[in-house]
């Protein structure tokens, strides 16, 4: 995976330990063994998981240069670029749970997590109890994606934001080729592009679409994962729907 580490080192270290882990790539592909396979659903492994940990970085970039505090910053003195740390790791574990059961996957990745974490974070500090810090408030942003979770960091808005973002079309393909016709998945057929720049606010999130149907992905599930983030004043979401309409399905039966 390449995440745009700049001039932070200590989140080049973790992305170089990231690629070199064998155990935790196997870990990704039982997720998507369960989450694809098994389940019909989307991708849930490593290409996800990447593309998730590149957008909150970006987000929180954006955050933190509109003058925004990161909560580990806030609350502990530590650096912006744990911050950065918090929040890669989060998005790149956040689904870890699901390699071993759909269900209460948010509980059971953090237990898949711990191990993980404390080899990495281990080789990035010495320092024992920010090591610790950076652990607990990676953990507390890897469950707070879901959101019936209630989020109380920045960086736990961030991550769940990000999660949601993942929503181009390319990943709901495999299901939608094998057959997953529901609305859940035309909808992220129609999704052609998600940009994220900024405007007005810190963060704006263009969605282009080739469908109306790609409505659904933003008014239901992004609305839904925005709101409680604590974000929202600093977040606004622009969805167009491009001039072309593809014709996704042709008929629909119960």
């Amino acid at each position: 995976m390449n995440i745009p580490v700049k001039d932070n080192k200590k989140l080049e270290k973790v992305q170089e330990l990231v690629n070199k882990d064998k155990e935790l790539h196997a870990v990704w592909e039982a997720c998507n063994t369960m989450a694809v396979r098994r389940l019909g659903m989307s991708d849930h492994g490593q290409v996800h998981v990447t593309i998730v940990a590149n957008m909150a970085l970006k987000i929180l970039r954006n955050l933190m240069k509109a003058g925004v505090t990161p909560s580990i910053k806030k609350d502990y003195s530590f650096e912006e670029e744990d911050a950065e740390i918090v929040v890669v790791l989060a998005a790149l574990l956040h689904d870890l749970g699901n390699s071993v059961h759909r269900d209460l996957h948010d509980e059971l990745g953090v237990v898949l997590a711990k191990d993980f974490l404390e080899k990495i974070l281990g080789e990035v500090y010495t320092d024992k109890r920010k090591k610790q810090i950076v652990l607990t408030e990676t953990m507390n942003a890897m469950v707070s994606h879901s959101e019936e979770i209630q989020v109380f960091t920045v960086e736990a808005g961030v991550v769940r934001l990000a999660d949601a973002l993942d929503m181009e079309k390319g990943r709901a393909r495999i299901s939608f080729e094998q057959g997953r016709k529901d609305i859940f998945n035309v909808s992220a057929m129609s999704i052609e592009k998600v940009k994220i720049t900024s405007g007005d606010r810190p963060v704006m999130i263009e969605i282009k679409m080739n469908n109306p149907a790609g409505i659904f992905q933003v008014d239901h599930l992004l609305k839904k994962k925005l709101a409680g983030t604590g974000l929202e004043s600093y977040v606004e979401v622009k969805a167009i729907v491009e001039q072309r309409e593809e014709n996704i399905i042709n008929e629909y039966k119960l």
